[in-house]
């Protein structure tokens, strides 16, 4: 689409960033800004315009090809261009809103060669200390994720716009996935050159198969090295309502392919990690086989560390804030004090300063903000999360379980029965979320079913090795809501279980055992609070008294 008053190809130059038409790219100051195609399509008509009233109708027309779409669609788009540009509504630097007519794109323009010419000649700056290396400088690479156009050879003729329609579809969604290089080529199906290849890099291939009453999917993630394939699946969509089932097939992909893609990466990591991204990967896998307290505190130090050294490098951030949050993941009951919430604290909102358009971050903000006392602050975060990044597995269980403390259940309910859909094995399904769920509307036989088929840990935490902390104490309170025969017992063995837990600095009692459970349970809204605190009540009051002073975690 030519940009009015140059050529076509002519580079463009507005505040830091680099917008090139014929290349259809924009490069910032940390080089390519992730935009799916239509947000990319409306900076271009914006900017063409050169500071005039860009009407609604006009993009619809332009960005939207005349398609008949919601005008949801056209603000998703405005949005997802801000967030890429770093852009406030309410004191604009490039988008201006004009209320209910359009946009107005209010930088100054000019030709990129023509903006390096004009610019004064550097001056000597003075001497100081050199500034840590941007992430993409020297620290090596995320994963690279290729997609090629989709194979869609048999059914061009009754479905011609399919194949294109799901592909914008598919790299919309994995471009909200801020830890892959996300490639395209639109033009071909042909991967890049062979000795290009990195260890960490991958295409994600779609085919699409007529069957008569089915239009069958096939995807497929490999390697690019050895093309040794990762994962595949497939599925199958009803011929006649197709279309529909477009954003099914899509959330399908993008929540089984990428974990997969991460867990393939830190399978072939080097023994002796050099890159900042071997570090991050290395250090990732040791949260899961943590042994206790103090290897979780050399594990904290050890990401401080690497903040200290790259600190823009934002993926190091939400690792190290659950850490701080949560007894360094349980591992030491206690152990976090205010020091380690206001750490993490800080880190958070660093974190979201440093890059506001990754959800993770927005999760971890919301957090602090409940754990602080911060409900209306926090809820903001956790919808931005949400709209960020719909089709994060961990990120959907974050912020439902975080609308059960809002006192918003049917919404935590909604946002884990996405999640189950989302879920390709029932192995992974969210059971302890669920069985919260289930407790905290008073349905203990169900969240007792639920919670006995919980055996993971959450994505981010240190392994176990077996259930939860917290589905531990959620099987409890289930068996005192149900006034289960064997709850004595059942309380006994739970007390003693986190007896040999604690590490906090005054030995745990009653009283502390239960201020401790329920600081980690910030509810917002009395009913939820009340019920779970007469649960908690009823089951100390069963459990036998342990051991006083004893039973610290060994160091």
């Amino acid at each position: 689409m030519p940009v009015r008053g140059t050529g076509s190809s002519a580079k463009l130059a507005f505040g830091e960033f680099i917008l090139d038409p014929a290349d259809e790219r924009v490069r910032g100051p940390s080089g390519p800004v992730k935009l799916g195609n239509k947000a990319f399509r409306l900076l271009l008509q914006m900017v063409g315009e050169r500071g005039k009233l860009v009407t609604k109708e006009e993009l619809f027309s332009s960005v939207w090809d005349g398609t008949i779409v919601s005008e949801a669609a056209l603000t998703s788009a405005v949005k997802e261009l801000r967030r890429a540009l770093g852009d406030d509504t309410r004191t604009p630097r490039f988008i201006e809103s004009v209320y209910g007519r359009g946009y107005r794109f209010i930088a100054e323009v000019a030709e990129a060669d023509a903006a390096v010419a004009a610019a004064p000649p550097p001056q000597p700056a003075p001497a100081r200390p050199p500034e840590p290396r941007a992430v993409g400088s020297g620290l090596g690479d995320a994963a690279l994720l290729y997609i090629p156009a989709i194979d869609d050879e048999t059914l061009r003729g009754s479905h011609p716009h399919l194949a294109l329609v799901l592909r914008e579809e598919i790299l919309f969604a994995l471009s909200r996935f801020r830890d892959i290089r996300l490639v395209s080529d639109v033009e071909t199906s042909a991967a890049p050159a062979a000795e290009s290849y990195g260890e960490r890099d991958y295409e994600l291939s779609v085919k699409l198969l007529d069957i008569g009453s089915a239009i069958r999917a096939f995807a497929r993630l490999t390697r690019l090295c050895g093309q040794a394939i990762v994962w595949a699946d497939t599925v199958n969509l009803p011929a006649d309502t197709v279309g529909q089932c477009v954003e099914q097939l899509v959330r399908r992909i993008a929540a089984a392919a990428l974990p997969k893609l991460h867990e393939d990466v830190m399978r072939n990591l080097p023994d002796q990690p050099s890159a900042v991204y071997d570090v991050y990967f290395h250090n990732k896998l040791r949260m899961r086989s943590v042994g206790g307290v103090a290897e979780a505190r050399q594990l904290a130090a050890d990401w401080e560390s690497l903040i200290e050294q790259y600190p823009r490098f934002v993926q190091a951030y939400p690792p190290l804030v659950r850490l701080y949050n949560t007894d360094f993941c349980y591992t030491g009951l206690g152990a976090s004090g205010p020091d380690e919430r206001r750490r993490a604290h800080e880190l958070a909102r660093r974190a979201v300063a440093l890059d506001p358009g990754e959800s993770h971050l927005h999760t971890v903000k919301g957090w602090c903000d409940l754990w602080a006392g911060g409900p209306a602050r926090a809820r903001e975060h956790f919808e931005e999360a949400l709209q960020l990044n719909p089709y994060n597995k961990a990120r959907l269980i974050e912020i439902a379980t975080a609308f059960m403390f809002l006192g918003e259940l049917d919404k935590a309910a909604e946002l884990l029965e996405r999640c189950r859909k989302l879920t390709p094995f029932a192995t992974e399904a969210p059971y302890e979320e669920e069985g919260f769920l289930h407790l905290l509307r008073g349905e203990y036989a169900e969240a007792a079913e639920r919670l006995a088929l919980a055996t993971r840990t959450h994505p981010d935490d240190c392994a176990t090795g077996g259930p939860s902390v917290m589905s531990e104490l959620y099987t409890l309170l289930a068996s005192a809501g149900r006034g289960s025969d064997d709850l004595g017992p059942r309380a006994g063995a739970w007390r003693a279980g986190m007896e040999k837990r604690w590490c906090g600095p005054e030995p745990l009692d009653a009283a502390r055992l239960e201020a401790w459970v329920l600081f980690h349970h910030p509810f917002q809204a009395a009913p939820e609070r009340e019920l779970f605190t007469e649960l908690l009540e009823r089951a100390l009051s069963a459990a036998a008294p342990g051991p006083r002073g004893q039973g610290r975690a060994k160091s």
